[in-house]
């Protein structure tokens, strides 16, 4: 039963996004941000992990499961991709490779930024 009560949790948070994306016309997708919501819940305490967690390593456990459609849409289309493979693998490598140059930077930045003393 606690994991009905935990699914429906994260359901309620995506949902809740899906409306507040739709009812301010904004251009991150209903999910984005009902996962930034259910983030911000477990950082503020609103929502403890304890009533989430089961649920979400049951996803984690299970994450093969959501590529299985996206797997069988690319291998439907095969043919149009075939044409188009260069405008599409060179893209996805180059940010691939920008994002993990970024990433790097900001952890380097973070990593190395000094705490400042308040007490003086």
């Amino acid at each position: 039963m606690h994991l009905i009560k935990q699914f429906a949790i994260v359901m309620f948070m995506l949902f809740f996004g899906t409306i507040l994306s739709d009812f301010f016309h904004m251009p991150i997708p209903g999910n984005v941000m009902g996962m930034a919501l259910l983030c911000i819940s477990l950082m503020t305490g609103i929502i403890k992990l304890k009533d989430v967690e089961e649920i979400a390593n049951l996803f984690l456990n299970h994450l093969a499961i959501f590529f299985i459609c996206p797997s069988v849409g690319i291998m439907l289309y095969f043919d149009m991709i075939k044409l188009k493979f260069i405008a599409i693998i060179v893209p996805t490598i180059l940010s691939i490779f920008i994002g993990l140059g970024i990433t790097g930077k900001i952890v380097e930045f973070i990593a190395n930024r000094k705490v400042v003393d308040t007490d003086g």
